[in-house]
């Protein structure tokens, strides 16, 4: 009898050893998938936030587009942080036009661009360029200095000569002469986005200065955009409603009227934008930390008609 209680007790004890195993495996798979829930619950959360964000932007460029012009003293060019529900968004715009297109950049624009900014040599700035061009255009003429399949083909990892425009500025990595170093010398002014022309009242000196202007020139112009106080996106700022009227920032010597006359005949320079790059940040206060979720995204917009998306990346 005895032998028959104590074998109930072992069994009845590995029953609760058993169950005692599954019950903390189970109440650790339970915590995992909560924990993992409520993951995706802040990530949801922070989208959200982030592309709320995004639609508010649209809104305020669109609300904008009536005036004949773009500059950065406008309400679309302020930075806002704005509380929504438990997190709040942190969000800006910038001006796609503030920069050059590499798709449409005519040649001189793309040798100034690499001398200036790139510091690359005239003769090396030259061949590069016609690389640049020959890699966008659709023939298969090869410009002096340039490349087209026949050298692409040849190399020790051979790929095609794009013949199209260039999807993201990256891209320019594989033209014929582009260095790392350089690349990321002239990263910070270039896109393929924008319609062309460079908005002469969002480009900063570097954009200037690249399009052939004298640095000293292209200080000029940006000082007397910010006006008497000398700060970007005040009352006072000075606004161009033509790009003429670059003529009127002050005394010029000969040499600088030369280079702002040729900016302006070679038909570079605008002071109206329809192409914007929105960065919309939802953060999502947890505790002591700050969650957050970023949306980058590049919106052109049209007259009485839809925004149309031309780039989204989210972080």
């Amino acid at each position: 009898m005895k032998r028959k209680k104590a074998s109930i007790l072992i069994l009845t004890l590995w029953v609760l050893s058993f169950l005692s195993v599954f019950a903390i495996g189970l109440s650790r798979n339970v915590s995992s998938q909560l924990h993992f829930a409520s993951h995706l619950q802040d990530r949801l959360r922070m989208y959200y936030l982030a592309y709320a964000g995004i639609e508010r932007a649209i809104v305020e460029l669109n609300a904008d587009e009536g005036l004949g012009y773009d500059s950065l003293n406008e309400e679309w060019a302020e930075f806002e942080e704005m509380p929504l529900g438990a997190g709040y968004i942190s969000l800006y715009i910038k001006d796609e036009a503030g920069k050059i297109n590499i798709n449409k950049a005519p040649l001189s624009i793309l040798k100034s661009m690499l001398e200036n900014i790139g510091e690359v040599k005239p003769e090396e700035a030259a061949d590069i360029a016609n690389a640049i061009v020959d890699w966008r255009d659709i023939d298969v003429i090869v410009s002096p200095g340039g490349a087209e399949d026949d050298y692409y083909g040849h190399l020790q990892a051979p790929y095609p000569c794009k013949n199209g425009e260039l999807q993201i500025p990256e891209e320019i990595l594989l033209v014929k002469g582009m260095t790392p170093l350089i690349f990321s010398k002239i990263a910070g002014i270039i896109t393929v986005h924008s319609e062309g022309k460079v908005n002469v009242n969002t480009a900063d000196e570097q954009v200037l200065h690249a399009l052939g202007l004298s640095s000293g020139l292209a200080e000029q112009i940006v000082e007397f955009r910010r006006g008497a106080d000398e700060i970007d996106g005040t009352e006072d700022d000075n606004v161009f409603k033509t790009p003429a009227e670059i003529r009127n920032i002050g005394p010029l010597f000969t040499k600088e009227s030369e280079e702002i006359n040729h900016v302006i005949s070679s038909n570079a320079l605008s002071v109206k934008s329809n192409v914007f790059r929105i960065f919309s940040s939802g953060i999502f206060k947890k505790g002591n930390r700050d969650l957050q979720n970023n949306i980058i995204c590049v919106v052109q917009r049209f007259a009485g008609k839809p925004s149309r998306m031309l780039y989204w990346h989210e972080e």
